[in-house]
């Protein structure tokens, strides 16, 4: 038995460079300001972002730049801690737009930064390596290089970046909590255990520890213990949004989704950001997809849509079509699907982007227009976008974009019998996705290897990833797929 599913999103990243503020030296990358007053503030900020408090680092921002209107990194941070595209870019530009008056340790800084927004992994991972020649001794550095490895997904070297960070700085927080993450996508839950408690006993004012280890009980199916540490975070921060929503993960996968949906609506009762309730909205959607309430999840991301169009923030709105775009192809619409994966290019374009992510964006309308090709049993078409994919890419192609071909590959594969090779390809896609997993074992199915195939479909069923669309539309089918075993 065959079944075709897939869900993309494109996700606008970049890794925050938190520096500590010094004077000119070898040790860490010096910060260039005019004001003593304005390098106090930035400080604020910095220790604020570091502990996830972003939305309460933006007045100390602004406080900065206020004395100084060209503090770079002060814009730079600035940017990071928006919730919105729109403004990340903003602020990104000014900060690009002074790189003149700036340290060399800081022009690489918004640099790499830059190439991350701009999807250039291979560019950033140069820049990062650049600083560390140049700062070797700097703790935050080589925390947010690990930050960046993590990303890509390098989880061993990552580590070890992470490691010498605390080795410079056993007080910075951040690396205990991105050992954590590490050790879990390891599978070693006993290793990321012990950093996210190390983190919670570094900071335990603070609310993100209890919030990460939360996230790890909920990937190991501990959802009450979860939610137990979850609202440990919110009695510190009750505003903490991405606890709420990880509330309403648990809730979810407990099948108690009425309950999860009512959680998330008090989202609207302690903050008015637009950039928070777009979440709300995307996780309340979420949560009907896992639900099968394709109706209501539609309603959810068109009340982003607008959101978005509120606030004029073109990003965004590209980022709602495509997630409607995705919804449409789940539901099988297929032709609504492919209509606004294409209209999504449209605010893209209009944007305040780079033309670099915009040629990056554009590229992905290929791989998009295969991937509905595929729902619709289309091997010739979706042969042809791959070609066309890989033709675009081909000068700039990143990891993301490797892996997207391999994904193609599988497509092609697996509709035209070829089970192995769509099981070689696939293995090189995001396994990440748990639609990808599913589908691997959907081959291993049709090869007649049922012990495979049953591990594979356990593994998507238990997956228990927060709050992600992929999983909430293959859920319970591998749920359904193992009462046949």
């Amino acid at each position: 038995m065959k079944i075709k599913l897939y869900i993309t999103c494109i996700l606008l990243f970049a890794t925050v460079l938190i520096t500590g503020c010094t004077k000119e030296n070898n040790e860490r990358i010096p910060i260039t300001t005019n004001s003593e007053k304005a390098l106090e503030y930035f400080n604020t900020g910095l220790e604020l972002s570091q502990n996830i408090r972003g939305q309460e680092a933006v007045y100390y921002y602004l406080k900065a730049i206020g004395e100084d209107n060209d503090f770079a990194m002060a814009y730079v941070q600035l940017a990071m801690v928006q919730s919105t595209p729109k403004l990340v870019f903003k602020y990104l530009n000014k900060a690009k737009s002074l790189i003149e008056n700036v340290s060399e340790g800081e022009a690489l800084s918004i640099l790499a930064i830059e190439a991350g927004l701009n999807n250039e992994r291979e560019k950033q991972n140069n820049y990062y390596l650049e600083l560390i020649e140049l700062y070797p001794n700097d703790a935050n550095l080589h925390n947010v290089y690990g930050g960046l490895l993590y990303g890509m997904p390098n989880y061993k070297t990552a580590i070890k970046h992470l490691k010498r960070a605390i080795e410079l700085d056993p007080e910075l927080s951040q690396p205990y909590n991105m050992l954590g993450y590490s050790y879990r996508q390891l599978g070693d839950f006993e290793k990321a255990e012990y950093y996210f408690k190390q983190y919670i006993a570094l900071i335990s004012d603070q609310p993100n520890p209890y919030d990460s280890y939360a996230e790890l009980l909920l990937k190991k199916g501990e959802f009450e213990k979860s939610i137990e540490y979850y609202r440990k975070a919110l009695e510190i921060k009750p505003n903490f949004i991405a606890s709420i929503i990880g509330i309403a993960t648990n809730l979810t996968l407990m099948d108690k989704q009425e309950e999860a949906c009512d959680t998330l609506a008090g989202i609207e009762d302690v903050t008015s950001d637009p950039g928070d309730l777009r979440r709300m909205h995307l996780a309340k959607a979420v949560v009907n997809v896992d639900y099968r309430n394709f109706e209501r999840a539609v309603q959810e991301l068109e009340a982003n849509i607008s959101i978005s169009k509120g606030i004029e923030d073109d990003v965004s709105l590209g980022n709602d079509l495509i997630n409607l775009a995705t919804l449409h192809l789940m539901k099988g619409n297929h032709d609504k699907a492919l209509k606004y994966y294409e209209k999504s290019m449209e605010y893209y374009e209009r944007s305040n982007i780079s033309q670099d992510l915009k040629y990056y964006l554009r590229r992905q309308l290929f791989a998009n227009g295969a991937r509905v090709a595929y729902f619709k049993n289309d091997v010739e078409t979706i042969k042809k976008y791959k070609q066309k994919y890989e033709y675009s890419a081909d000068k700039t192609l990143n990891l993301n974009e490797i892996r997207n071909i391999h994904e193609l590959g599988g497509h092609i594969s697996i509709l035209e019998g070829d089970f192995e090779n769509a099981i070689y390809e696939y293995n090189q896609a995001n396994l990440e996705n748990p639609i990808i997993l599913y589908l691997i074992g959907t081959a291993y199915e049709e090869l007649g290897d049922y012990k495979r195939s049953k591990k594979y479909y356990d593994t998507v069923a238990h997956f228990n990833s927060y709050n992600d669309m992929n999983y909430a539309f293959i859920r319970k089918t591998a749920l359904d797929k193992l009462t046949e075993y």
